[in-house]
């Protein structure tokens, strides 16, 4: 017998197994430290999943310290590439994460997204090291 019709596939989106990251993400002063990059494939605002556990903790600090009243989330790139590319890209960025933030419950009004492009490298672009230092997302606490 002939069945005719459209095939159809079924994609499976596993999350990797959460990991405990409470010394990975800390509040300390007037910033959350996050000890690890939050990732995103390159080019791209998309979150890597294995970035979602540390992006968890910082909502559950955000959840549990309504001290913190307004945070701004602050994407940052390196040098590579176009000026004109990289500025939006690390808006977009820090947008996602606020996105993902509000995602978790913690209100719109208490999160800022800002993007800075290359302008404000914390390392060197001239090596591999230091560009990888520069492409980062931080949280400062602005109250």
């Amino acid at each position: 017998m002939f069945v005719s019709g459209c095939v159809t596939t079924t994609t499976t989106v596993t999350r990797p197994e959460k990991r405990d990251v409470t010394e990975l993400v800390q509040l300390a002063g007037d910033a959350i430290i996050v000890k690890e990059h939050i990732s995103f494939p390159h080019g791209k605002a998309d979150i890597d999943e294995g970035s979602l556990d540390l992006l968890d903790r910082v909502a559950e600090i955000l959840k549990t310290t309504q001290a913190i009243t307004k945070l701004t989330i602050e994407g940052h790139t390196d040098t590579t590439g176009d000026p004109d590319f990289n500025l939006p890209l690390s808006e977009a960025r820090a947008l996602a994460v606020k996105k993902y933030l509000e995602s978790k419950g913690v209100a719109p009004d208490r999160l800022e997204a800002r993007g800075f492009g290359a302008e404000q490298p914390m390392d060197s672009n001239d090596t591999d090291a230091g560009r990888a230092k520069n492409r980062r997302v931080e949280f400062k606490v602005t109250r």
